[in-house]
């Protein structure tokens, strides 16, 4: 085992590529990507990974049974499909072997991208659990009793202890289920083409407007039928103000994804000239705006002493049009 100046495990050469971001799949696999010598934006990222979704998910017996995500599921992994890199989730059936399985690449130098439960990770002190949670680990420090990790919009490296780290890297909440999850390369060495950025253009197009009834589009539609089951449950403002954070607050850049995405398109219209003639950025910003006030009036509605059904229902329906108007004119390239 290498150790540090200090005599704590970890490489001689520790070094981190860690910049606060917004999101935090896009910002943990864009520090990743720097890390093996590839800079791509976090924006650029989260197009590559086919980011935008729509699922609606009901989970019984939580504070929060009726939820809706905007983000796409398998973002991860399909922002190294996208490239070209060999993927796959690492998984555990225990803790243990998890946390010990970290250490070794930890102590090989190589950085991991981990998913984690917020609820269990010391520096959110959350009361709910949010799974799916991307983080990079880097060094271990303390004799190997913490890691320093990379979080999102945090600006340094903290300290998680290592039991705590082992705890959130395994979730049974749905839709994001984790045993331990760990992706950590040896190296990446790939380029970026125009063929790679529109296929990832047009492949989440086609799964927004090729969903089901709590996938893609279609989920907001699922949403309008479900408002009254929201507005019989006890604690629906909670209910609300969960659903305005997800859109608006919880690591999504604001807009559901959706500002951060048109920031992609306006980067890839340098590299797929289409992109501009269709007119996606401004279709993407549409979309963004939508969703904005969508969130705003579920935030009012949180706030209100009266379930506001009709105010919700034409905020929804205002998304679900300018989506469908932009995944028509993305299949168009």
């Amino acid at each position: 085992m290498q150790t540090n100046d200090q005599g704590n495990p970890g490489a001689f050469d520790f070094r981190h590529t860690h910049r606060p971001g917004r999101h935090c799949g896009s910002s943990a696999i864009r520090d990743l990507l720097e890390f093996h010598g590839l800079n791509l934006t976090e924006a650029f990222c989260f197009g590559l990974g086919a980011g935008l979704g729509i699922t609606y998910v009901e989970i019984p017996g939580t504070e929060t049974p009726f939820i809706v995500h905007v983000r796409s599921m398998g973002f991860e992994e399909a922002v190294f499909s996208t490239l070209g890199v060999p993927f796959h989730w690492e998984s555990w059936q225990d803790q243990d072997a998890a946390a010990d399985a970290l250490d070794d690449y930890l102590d090989a130098g190589q950085p991991a991208l981990l998913l984690t439960d917020i609820y269990h990770l010391p520096y959110f002190k959350s009361s709910t659990h949010f799974p799916g949670h991307a983080i990079v680990a880097w060094q271990r420090i303390e004799d190997g009793k913490a890691v320093l990790v990379s979080d999102t919009e945090r600006p340094d490296l903290i300290r998680v202890p290592r039991e705590d780290l082992a705890k959130a890297r395994f979730s049974l909440s749905p839709p994001f289920i984790h045993q331990g999850s760990l992706f950590s390369p040896e190296g990446i060495s790939v380029d970026v083409s125009p063929e790679k950025v529109r296929n990832a253009i047009i492949r989440n197009a086609e799964t927004l407007k090729n969903g089901s009834r709590n996938q893609g589009i279609e989920a907001l539609t699922t949403w309008i039928k479900e408002l009254p089951r929201w507005k019989n449950f006890e604690k629906w403002p909670w209910l609300l103000r969960f659903a305005y954070q997800v859109i608006e607050k919880r690591g999504t850049g604001g807009s559901g994804f959706r500002t951060m995405y048109s920031e992609f398109l306006e980067e890839a219209g340098e590299i797929v000239p289409e992109l501009k003639e269709a007119g996606l950025t401004h279709r993407m910003r549409e979309s963004a705006a939508a969703w904005s006030a969508l969130a705003n009036c579920l935030r009012l509605g949180s706030e209100s002493e009266v379930f506001p059904d009709e105010a919700i229902t034409e905020a929804i329906k205002a998304v679900r049009v300018a989506e469908l108007r932009y995944v028509d004119a993305a299949l168009t390239l």
